[in-house]
């Protein structure tokens, strides 16, 4: 069974569930009322500008933002306090990673699409709390691809807990199931990518003593389980980071970055080397890709930027900083554009462009000189970047297009981490512009 064959049975337990709740008269009553108004749905459309999630640093709460009118909608109570917030793969909930309490909750946004014959009808509700959640040790990386996210635990190497992962959409998290999960032989620091019906992911051999993994492996979805394909023979010690784009899928290793590339249902692996001119210890333990580009990021030191070129085996360092005596604040990878933007401690903002082979196609002032801590995320919608001040606690609204800043929100409290939720744009004809 494939991972579209399970997110359409949610869709169907769903309506089957609705169903059972009515009389046969009543299914009669609803069949022939839309066979006479079938034809007078409206299609709903909301334009809207999202909602922020917005974690407290001190203190076990989330509070959800209206972008539109710049008010609060609830503060939510957490189990404990929240050290990772992400966006499920279509921006409908807020995913609430408590690492240290081997715990991970969801809020609902409110904001959200859903099919509706041969077109989607959009919805405006108050935010609310999940109650699905999930327990396993260590919840770390949330990645998402295509609709779908691999949420990875780390699990327990002392306690000989084994790392695990669920592969998770809004569909699901909606239904309270996850779609397949996997389970490891032991504990490590890992990460997967969704890669259609398979999963590119990491492994640890028995003979490792660093928690972080030195193999990746193919696995292929089976019902609601896995079955490895293959091990790579390619090894990436010190395993760390990891991105995909169109055909590809990389990782950070401490020799080189590992590039495990798609040609329609096989995969192969090949290892592009680190520099000669990195120092000892430099390694790339960060990766950024999108669609927009063949290349990618690799990320050293926070501030040294490379290209990972797998299909001529090349990596190039980017001279993209104006002073190299900055340093990253905060960045975020705005997965429609595939624009990464860069808040450097001079309050510079520089966008790097997929598309323009990750170079930078604008830079502009938003903040003073800083050294402050500082979160970000990008909009869905539109041309919006979103950044929490959590020294000054207030949050900041950058347009990207028109290279703008303004602060739009003072909170009562230290954030921490912030989200963006809502409903995108069709990527199609929306896509932002720079």
């Amino acid at each position: 069974m494939t991972f579209q064959h399970l997110r359409m049975t949610f869709l169907a337990s769903s309506i089957a569930l609705l169903c059972a709740c009515n009389s046969e008269i009543d299914d009669l009553a609803a069949q022939n009322q839309q066979e006479s108004e079938g034809s007078d749905h409206e299609h709903v459309e909301i334009t809207s500008n999202g909602r922020l999630a917005i974690s407290h640093a001190d203190t076990a709460n989330v509070s959800i933002y209206d972008a539109d009118e710049k008010q609060l909608l609830e503060m939510f109570n957490t189990v404990n306090t929240v050290s990772g917030l992400f966006a499920s793969p279509d921006y409908r909930y807020a995913v609430l990673i408590q690492r240290a309490d081997n715990y991970v909750e969801f809020i609902d946004g409110g904001l959200f699409s859903e099919a509706h014959d041969d077109h989607f009808d959009d919805f405006n509700q108050a935010p609310a709390l999940s109650n699905f959640t999930l327990t396993n040790d260590k919840p770390t990386h949330f990645d998402v691809s295509d609709g779908q996210a691999a949420l990875f635990f780390d699990g327990n190497i002392d306690a000989g807990i084994p790392a695990s992962f669920a592969i998770l959409t809004d569909e699901s998290i909606e239904a309270g199931e996850v779609l397949a999960r996997h389970t490891f032989n032991n504990a490590m620091h890992g990460t997967a990518q969704v890669r259609g019906d398979s999963v590119i992911t990491t492994f640890r051999s028995d003979d490792t003593v660093s928690v972080l993994p030195n193999f990746v492996e193919q696995l292929h979805v089976h019902g609601d389980h896995f079955h490895q394909e293959q091990r790579f023979e390619v090894e990436c010690p010190a395993l760390h980071g990891s991105a995909q784009n169109h055909e590809h899928v990389a990782f950070g290793c401490g020799d080189g970055v590992l590039v495990v590339t798609q040609e329609d249902e096989s995969f192969s692996a090949i290892k592009v080397a680190n520099l000669d001119s990195f120092a000892e210890g430099v390694r790339i333990g960060s990766i950024k890709g999108s669609e927009h580009s063949e290349l990618f990021l690799g990320i050293a030191q926070s501030t040294l930027f490379y290209t990972i070129d797998a299909e001529n085996d090349l990596m190039t360092q980017l001279d993209w900083q104006q002073d190299i005596n900055n340093t990253i604040l905060a960045s975020t990878l705005d997965a429609i554009s595939g624009e990464f933007y860069v808040l450097e401690s001079d309050g510079m903002l520089s966008i790097l462009s997929a598309e323009d082979d990750w170079q930078v196609s604008a830079r502009f002032q938003i903040a003073e000189q800083s050294s402050a801590s500082y979160s970000m995320t990008a909009s869905a919608a539109d041309d919006m970047l979103y950044i929490s001040d959590n020294s000054n606690q207030n949050i900041i609204a950058v347009d990207t297009h028109e290279q703008t800043s303004e602060a739009i929100l003072t909170l009562d409290f230290t954030p921490n981490k912030i989200t963006w939720l809502g409903i995108a744009a069709d990527s199609e004809h929306e896509e932002h512009e720079h």
